[in-house]
């Protein structure tokens, strides 16, 4: 289960997918977190489980699911320094249930229905185009704006995909505007994922669309720069993390950036 806002970018069918959500925002959720406990009708749901991985500092969260639940293993939900990549420390908890973590986790999976509305949202676009995401809700985290227009102007690309999220607006302004550019605004998040997953190439700043990208098998090059990747990269089949030496966004040349995503769209050109 999963925060209902958050969490429903991963249900699917998939095999790396969840197949239920527990809406965070409910009263009955609430009371996991309180010395009353929850109600009889949530523990009763909760019993229905083998067992539960709680990432929780709350004491009384992780109470309340020892109350209705077998098992529970509680993990702190942030890394400390030297735990190496946030994925590995928040899979450490399965080794304990002997859960199998495949090396590689598996992408997202879409839906037929997702498939189909993806289909119309692609009519405009290249079959095999570039996507790209300005923002990242930082300004400390972002590639200055300008050198992703260089970017397009130097890849020549005939269309592309400009993601804008709802912080975007000043970042996406000048991209917007250019020749070829199909705006995605307010796609749920599986669906911005699916059509994303259809790319040759995303480039992006550490944000979440990033990690949706990568997650859904997009080729993907993540730009970063104060934050770690070493801890925070995204996690994917095909990731490609460019950094500068001095971890400041405006250090990464144009050229840098090319020479991680030209070969994307020249092995999907053929």
């Amino acid at each position: 289960m999963a925060p209902q806002a958050a969490g429903s970018a991963l249900i699917g069918a998939g095999p790396g997918e969840a197949q239920e959500l527990l809406p965070w925002e409910a009263a009955a959720t609430a009371e996991l977190f309180t010395q009353v406990g929850p109600s009889a009708a949530l523990r009763d749901g909760l019993a229905a489980f083998d067992a539960a991985v709680a990432y929780t500092r709350s004491p009384d969260l992780a109470r309340n699911l020892a109350a209705a639940v077998p098992r529970v293993v509680v993990h702190d939900p942030r890394p400390p320094a030297g735990a190496g990549h946030a994925a590995d420390w928040l899979a450490r908890p399965l080794s304990s249930l002997a859960v199998p973590r495949d090396e590689e986790p598996p992408t997202l999976v879409a839906t037929r229905e997702e498939r189909d509305a993806v289909a119309a949202l692609r009519r405009d676009l290249p079959d095999r185009f570039l996507a790209v995401h300005p923002g990242s809700g930082s300004p400390s985290k972002s590639w200055p704006a300008d050198r992703f227009a260089f970017m397009l102007d130097a890849l020549g690309v005939d269309g592309f995909l400009l993601i804008e999220g709802p912080a975007d607006a000043e970042v996406a302004g000048a991209l917007r505007t250019r020749k070829g550019a199909v705006a995605a605004r307010a796609l749920a998040p599986r669906l911005l994922g699916a059509i994303v997953a259809g790319a040759a190439a995303y480039v992006g700043n550490d944000s979440g669309v990033t990690h949706l990208a990568a997650a859904w098998g997009a080729p993907t090059v993540a730009l970063f720069g104060p934050t770690d990747p070493g801890v925070w990269s995204p996690v994917g089949p095909r990731v490609t993390v460019v950094r500068v030496p001095e971890h400041r966004m405006d250090g990464i040349a144009v050229e840098a950036v090319l020479g991680a995503v030209a070969p994307l769209l020249a092995a999907a050109r053929g």
